[in-house]
């Protein structure tokens, strides 16, 4: 328990201190999903949801290697669906722009080993650590995050994915309640060590989103989506239109390799959409150029948002 003077003055001086970037957390990396988002903020869970193809996954990767890769800030994988070598390699092929397919080959031709030779360097001596044990119940993740904390002073935990997790007894007959138990954990693990937590989720197969003719997903897409929706700050989709063979949206912009990271909830600033490339060879998404309708899409300050609204 805390005086009021003491918060107050702990927020003036946050105030003070705070970068002249708009921005309220740690950078993505893509500014354009910043204008929207506001940055990853220290105590908060974000929830990634996409559906089976939509990159999600390799989306997750891209931020890590925005936050640790080019910026070093420390930060844990924990994988309970791929492998280490998987992980590693979708690392690899993001941030040096390599095929993934041909990493797992090791088919590389002689340009993609001098990638290799110039860029490996950067990714070895980042602060990212991986941790893909199969199996997890959420309390082997919360000794985890609290171990990777104090031994690593790691500040942003992807944890890959929510529907893998489970609890170590009394929830046998319902898994509603149980992921509401194993979300409200995470975000208080977030809130205890004032770290940002990105969980990625499931969508539902039957999902309302893919019932629209251009299946863009809504909240109530995600598996379990009350507790998840309740439980998390953020809510972000990703989504790209070219896997559903559309080419061309409804104002005549290229959908050929764009993907959509649509903010659906932002409890901090707005929501909206970032438009972004992908190469989904190499796993890399991107901030490319965009046609001038593209832009509608987007908040262009955060004083005067064109599309959004505070949650």
């Amino acid at each position: 328990m805390k005086e009021i003077k003491e918060t107050i003055y702990n927020s003036v001086k946050r105030i003070q201190e705070a970068p002249q970037d708009h921005l309220i957390g740690l950078s993505t990396g893509f500014e354009r999903l910043d204008e929207v988002l506001g940055g990853l903020v220290e105590g908060t869970l974000v929830t990634i949801g996409g559906r089976t193809g939509m990159g999600k996954t390799a989306f997750a990767f891209n931020l890590l290697r925005n936050l640790s890769i080019e910026k070093n800030i420390p930060s844990l994988y924990i994988s309970l669906e791929s492998t280490e070598q998987l992980c590693t390699n979708t690392l690899i092929a993001c941030t040096l722009n390599i095929k993934y397919r041909t990493l797992l080959s090791g088919q590389l031709i002689a340009e993609e080993w001098e990638k290799l030779d110039k860029g490996l360097s950067r990714i070895v001596n980042a602060p990212v650590y991986l941790d893909t044990k199969s199996t997890y119940t959420i309390d082997d993740i919360c000794k985890t995050v609290e171990e990777s904390v104090q031994e690593h002073q790691v500040k942003i935990v992807f944890i890959d994915y929510l529907q893998l997790i489970f609890a170590k007894t009394g929830f046998t007959e319902n898994r509603y309640l149980e992921l509401n138990y194993i979300t409200r954990r995470l975000k208080a693990l977030a809130k205890e060590f004032n770290i940002t937590i990105v969980l990625l989720s499931q969508m539902n197969r039957n999902a309302e989103g893919e019932k629209r003719f251009d299946h863009r997903p809504v909240l109530t897409d995600l598996r379990d989506s009350g507790t998840i929706c309740d439980d998390s700050d953020v809510v972000c989709f990703v989504h790209r239109p070219e896997y559903y063979h559309i080419y061309q949206d409804e104002k005549g912009n290229d959908m050929h390799n764009v993907a959509l990271i649509i903010v659906a909830k932002n409890r901090l600033v707005y929501t909206g959409d970032a438009v972004l490339h992908v190469d989904m060879a190499s796993r890399r998404f991107f901030e490319g150029p965009l046609d001038d309708n593209m832009m509608d899409g987007l908040t262009s300050d955060l004083d005067i948002p064109i599309i959004g609204q505070p949650f």
